[in-house]
């Protein structure tokens, strides 16, 4: 069986609830990049679905498919979280975009850890969300491979549950139920915004389960994905200081990786029409060209 090119990115498109900062036009932004690179496989974090305001994973597919002149993306959406009720309802969660044939339908799996916000107004109680989860499809490619391919928004809080971080007890959760539900000739790979730098126990644990960072293995430069202090939505220039935004990779059969190319996505803000500068997102994605 001869490989083939398998192109497959992750972005954190911040919804920025509940401000919505520019959000349709940063939907346009972000349809266009990935127009422009049209990856087999997209995976996207923090998708808004809001009374009021559009669901932004069919937003962003809508356009991109325009862009593209078919109907080409398929959307598959998990919801993690959500709250309020009429007008102030909402809910977020993690989404695929694909245009590779799909074996089977699309999978998600709710983390045992979680972390547990509440706020307390007028002596009354209430719950704040942050419950994370994970998806994943089967993909079949024109040579007949397979992948698997996960998606997740690890949590940013720093809460710990018997002493370990909860984002570290997810990653765990991620790695098993990967390594669970998929076989070992089966390529894996995991995407998404992991909320924690590459030195620490959350990566490594990923690590540790086989799994390879292809920006530490295939990139180049220190690929900073996000600004610890958030970054201006309209400053000029990158401000992007810490990598929490990760593609990694498990390949069939324990064999090396294939990697055309390994670097960052939507890596620079747009001149609008009023001579303003505008970021897509708040994190700059990766992407990764991949033979199978």
């Amino acid at each position: 069986m001869g490989r083939t090119e398998c192109t497959i990115l992750t972005l954190n498109v911040f919804h920025d609830l509940p401000a919505y900062r520019h959000l349709e036009r940063r939907c346009e932004l972000i349809a266009a990049a990935i127009a422009a690179r049209r990856p087999h496989v997209a995976a996207l974090q923090e998708v808004l679905r809001a009374t009021g305001r559009a669901d932004t994973g069919a937003k962003i597919r809508d356009s991109i498919n325009r862009i593209c002149g078919s109907r080409l993306y398929r959307l598959d959406y998990a919801r993690a979280d959500g709250a309020g009720d009429g007008e102030f309802a909402f809910d977020e969660g993690v989404a695929l975009l694909s245009r590779i044939e799909a074996d089977g339908p699309a999978e998600s799996f709710r983390f045992r850890a979680q972390v547990e916000l509440a706020a307390e107004v007028g002596g009354q109680r209430y719950r704040l969300p942050d419950d994370r989860v994970a998806m994943r499809r089967r993909f079949r490619l024109e040579n007949g491979a397979a992948l698997d391919f996960y998606v997740s928004h690890l949590t940013d809080r720093p809460e710990c549950i018997d002493g370990v971080a909860v984002r570290t007890m997810q990653a765990r959760e991620l790695a098993e139920w990967a390594l669970r539900g998929s076989a070992p000739e089966t390529t894996v790979a995991l995407a998404g915004d992991f909320n924690d730098v590459p030195g620490s126990e959350t990566i490594a644990h990923l690590k540790r389960a086989g799994f390879v960072d292809l920006h530490e293995a295939f990139g180049s430069g220190p690929g900073y994905t996000n600004d610890r202090d958030d970054i201006d939505l309209s400053a000029a220039r990158a401000t992007h200081n810490q990598r929490i935004d990760y593609l990694m990779l498990r390949p069939a059969n324990g064999c090396a990786p294939a990697v055309v190319e390994a670097g960052p996505f939507a890596e620079r803000p747009q001149r609008q029409s009023d001579g303003t500068w505008l970021w897509p997102s708040d994190h700059i994605g990766v992407i990764a060209t991949l033979r199978l």
